[in-house]
């Protein structure tokens, strides 16, 4: 009969190329300092390394199976009698299939959210993950089980990682997981084994052409998502689509709205949608209107009304998106927006997003992660439209990546600025000033006043600068960096906390009177 050890190919094609001895796996790993002995070793051609260079060093640590994406001359390694040699075509897209096979499909055992967008990914399972309780996220900010913090290297790991997060999430009783899925990710099949039971698509703008070459694959890998969605006799996944975005009405449009809830802050029409009544001291008063939400899926969701007002610690037409997408996940999820209502009351501002420095001096300080153009006019219109004197914004570029973006920084910070330092952001191994002239050129095209800006290269001295030329009523945006503690220069990182800057420079300002 079949050996157990064969059971992980299920629904997957394998090539046996040589047949070892019959053994009861340990673990899978595709990073040969991971192997133990009874291990399976997967050969994978990466960006930087390629593990079939390292299958006679997993052999050494114990690895009795070989997976390889080639056809390899199985003669060539030493003390690999015992050893078994599979080759399966495509393996980075399969392997997810083999690990949810090791680990008896997880993803089959807990609700899975995905979030998928330029911006607002992390702010999003932010607020989903204060909504909804017991849960697992990964993403930007990190991985967390519960309430285990662990390291994280892409935003979306690859498949068998996933698989192993998400086994761990079902064992130790989490029933969300919450994940930010690049388009990369979407692309390269890391998520293929996975069903989605709710898929948020928050916006598309120009970012990360460098990997999809042009907006059209951009968004086609992105909209794969929403053929994804969980569909057995216990529950329909269902998407939730910004449809302001012109990407978003797109998909909204291609899937007739079955099973799909379109948020919007504009359209009256749309299932769920938004506005903002004011601005408080710390956040925003909003509404949330449920009317057509109600008529298309209310049929079983008793005393929720058709209008919600209450206040929020978020600010912005942006985070109203990101609120509303959470809202129509939540409700798909099973959530009554009663309890919704109240966790969104509650929770706190977002890390390093629109993050205020609380100070005596009447002004406003805000630190936040923005570090595209777009991330920027969205930060500084909302800003602005809370200020009552001037807007002071101190920001710059990241060093070794898109240039063109840099300008365009620019040319954003200028509808909302009337006076702009611009300095060092992670430099990384270019040279400072060569970032900040390119940064430059954007002012200078537009013909921003030379009297209405400065450039220090120096973060910190960019910083107190700014925070000195306070005045009651003005505000202070310092973008780019947001929760970062850290600043890398050359290859190295130092650590270095906005946060921290401005506490030291107001301290000063107040002695200084």
């Amino acid at each position: 009969g079949e050996q157990e050890m064969y059971k992980i190919f299920e629904d997957v094609e394998y090539k046996t190329l040589k047949e070892g001895k019959s053994f009861v796996i340990k673990g899978i790993e595709y990073d040969s300092r991971k192997i133990e002995k009874d291990f399976v070793f997967v050969a994978m051609t990466g960006s930087a390394v390629d593990g079939h260079d390292f299958i006679q060093k997993a052999i050494d640590g114990g690895a009795k199976m070989i997976i390889s994406g080639k056809n390899i001359d199985t003669g060539q390694y030493q003390s690999a009698s015992d050893v078994t040699f599979i080759q399966v075509e495509g393996i980075r897209k399969k392997l997810g299939i083999i690990a949810s096979n090791y680990y008896g499909y997880p993803q089959d055992k807990i609700k899975i959210i995905g979030i998928t967008g330029t911006n607002g990914k992390t702010t999003s399972s932010f607020i989903l993950e204060n909504i909804l309780e017991k849960t697992a996220r990964i993403g930007t900010t990190g991985n967390r089980i519960l309430d285990k913090e662990f390291e994280t290297v892409n935003t979306t790991p690859e498949s068998l990682e996933l698989i192993k997060l998400i086994d761990k999430s079902v064992k130790s009783g989490a029933d969300y997981f919450i994940m930010e899925v690049s388009s990369h990710a979407l692309e390269i099949g890391r998520v293929d084994m996975l069903k989605f039971d709710s898929a948020i698509f928050t916006n598309l703008t120009q970012d990360h052409l460098d990997f999809h070459k042009t907006m059209e694959n951009y968004f086609n890998a992105k909209k794969k998502i929403f053929s994804m969605l969980r569909n057995n006799k216990n529950h329909t996944g269902s998407g939730v689509i910004n449809i302001d975005d012109e990407y978003g009405a797109k998909i909204y449009l291609e899937n007739n709205a079955k099973n799909f809830i379109s948020i919007s802050v504009k359209n009256e029409d749309a299932d769920i949608w938004g506005d903002i009544l004011n601005y408080t001291n710390n956040g925003m008063k909003v509404k949330i209107n449920l009317k057509n939400y109600l008529e298309k899926y209310g049929k079983n969701l008793k005393n929720t009304e058709n209008v919600y007002r209450f206040e929020i610690d978020l600010v912005g037409e942006y985070n109203l998106y990101n609120i509303l997408g959470c809202i129509a996940s939540a409700l798909s999820l099973g959530i009554e927006m009663d309890f919704i209502v109240k966790k969104l009351e509650t929770m706190p501002a977002v890390p390093g997003r629109f993050e205020t420095i609380k100070n005596d001096l009447d002004v406003r300080i805000v630190v936040d992660f923005a570090h595209t153009d777009d991330g920027l006019l969205n930060v500084g219109k909302t800003l602005k439209q809370i200020t009552d004197n001037r807007v002071i914004t101190i920001f710059g570029a990241g060093g070794d990546r898109d240039h063109e973006k840099r300008p365009k920084m620019a040319q954003a910070a200028i509808k909302f600025s009337d006076f702009i330092i611009l300095t060092s952001d992670n430099p990384r191994t270019e040279n400072p000033t060569k970032i900040l002239a390119d940064i430059e050129k954007g002012l200078i095209g537009e013909k921003f006043p030379f009297n209405r800006y400065l450039i220090i290269a120096d973060r910190e001295r960019a910083i107190k600068y700014g925070t000195r030329m306070l005045e009651k009523g003005d505000s202070l945006l310092i973008a780019g960096k947001g929760h970062e503690t850290y600043q890398i220069i050359g290859t190295e990182k130092i650590h270095f906390d906005d946060r921290e800057i401005v506490k030291e420079a107001l301290e000063t300002k107040i002695q200084r009177g």
